[in-house]
């Protein structure tokens, strides 16, 4: 995939993997990621936000699946969502190996959440402690995985990421 840009006079030809086509793209040069990803967590974290006041949003929340990288970017309304799953196709697995990992983490812990709030809802139980909990915990992955997106430790040694769902 490559691009072929004019500017003014002078005709270019940039490849896919070029930092100015994936910055423009909102990928990060460094990493092959984009934090468009995050979005499949973001508004999850959302809906449990609501659940205390809106005990009802659990059908919302109901609907939510876990969704690869690449299943979110085919399914995704992201403009450059083929230069994203490529990138990611062609990721450091140093980069790719922990993010992969942390997001199917991220994803047991919302099924979990979800199926656990569903519990408490139907037995009439408070749930703000449980809100609380549950949604420092996504919050800290997410930005773990937000971390990992930007390059920043790639990242965080696993003992952490495992401390963080105990």
């Amino acid at each position: 995939m490559s691009d072929v840009r004019d500017r003014g006079e002078e005709v270019v030809e940039l490849a896919w993997w070029d930092p100015e086509v994936l910055i423009e793209a909102n990928i990060m040069p460094a990493t092959g990621l984009a934090t468009d990803y995050l979005n499949v967590f973001n508004e999850a974290v959302m809906l449990f936000g609501l659940l205390g006041d809106m005990p009802d949003m659990i059908e919302e929340l109901r609907k939510w699946e876990p969704l690869s990288y690449e299943q979110h970017f085919a399914r995704s309304g992201f403009q450059a969502k083929d230069l994203a799953i490529l990138a990611y196709q062609n990721a450091d697995p140093a980069i790719k190996a922990p993010f992969d990992a942390l997001t199917l983490e991220t994803c047991d812990l919302l099924q979990q959440a979800i199926a656990q709030a569903e519990r408490l809802i139907q037995q009439g139980a408070p749930l703000d402690g449980f809100i609380a909990e549950t949604t420092m915990a996504l919050k800290s992955s997410i930005m773990m995985l937000d971390g990992l997106v930007h390059g920043g430790a790639a990242g965080c040694a696993q003992d952490d990421i495992d401390a963080l769902f105990d």
